[in-house]
């Protein structure tokens, strides 16, 4: 019998995920790119205890459920999409929780866009707010179920604001599952970024022009006046980082 000391064999190391270089100042991923994993995104947020929006705790807890993902609409021709649009919207999860913050990281990484421009896009639509709600309406066949008070309801809701008139599928999630309201929203701008918004031809619009899609987020349109009016607000709130303001927290 062979007594001697055997060697002792090491426990090999999982490898870490790789990192993603989507950071604040980065320039958004090329259209064409190969987006980031919901896992590497997910290693890549830096997490702190920075909340703002204490009020925001249940929603950003919450994720959509299987069934609640599987009745999205289609994105394609029908939502003036080229058919590859959809291999986006497959994408979409809402799988994350976190802080406020914490997911705005994790939806910039995830669609490959800067996240302080996220953050400064949450900040005019909604002032990081989940719950907040927007566009009264006093025609109730644009309400969502189950908001109408008799007189009128909101029409848009969420940390992005998303038009339940214009994208029904995503009601309820919208307005109470913070990451997937997120998401669902850069998804469109990843969309729209990749040139897959077939419905703006003929106006100008091209792939890789983000702060076009940004404004297209808002008024439909490719650099109309609605447009360039909400381009500019979303530029001065990033450049002056009002989500890190003093008096952010308690507005």
């Amino acid at each position: 019998m062979n007594l001697a000391p055997q060697p002792v064999l090491a426990t090999p190391t999982p490898s870490p995920l790789p990192t993603v270089s989507i950071h604040p100042g980065s320039a958004p991923l090329p259209p064409g790119s190969v987006l980031p994993t919901e896992a590497q995104c997910a290693a890549s947020v830096l997490r702190s205890y920075f909340e703002p929006r204490p009020a925001n705790a249940i929603p950003n807890s919450r994720v959509p459920t299987a069934q609640q993902l599987a009745g999205l609409t289609h994105w394609g021709p029908a939502t003036g999409q080229s058919p590859r649009a959809d291999t986006l919207r497959q994408q979409i999860t809402g799988n994350f929780t976190g802080t406020t913050d914490e997911i705005l990281q994790w939806v910039a990484c995830k669609w490959g866009f800067d996240p302080d421009i996220v953050r400064a896009q949450a900040v005019d639509e909604s002032y990081w707010r989940q719950l907040a709600a927007g566009d009264y309406t006093n025609n109730r066949s644009l309400c969502p179920p189950g908001t109408w008070d008799g007189t009128g309801c909101y029409q848009s809701y969420g940390i992005l604001q998303i038009k339940y008139s214009v994208f029904p599928s995503t009601w309820p999630m919208s307005h109470y599952d913070t990451a997937f309201s997120a998401e669902f929203m850069y998804g469109e701008i990843r969309a729209c970024f990749e040139g897959w918004d077939t419905y703006l031809q003929g106006t100008g619009y091209h792939a890789g022009d983000l702060w076009g899609c940004i404004g297209r987020w808002y008024s439909g349109g490719w650099y109309d006046g609605g447009a360039v009016w909400y381009i500019n607000k979303v530029k001065s709130i990033l450049a002056a980082k009002t989500w890190l303001q003093p008096d952010f927290a308690g507005a």
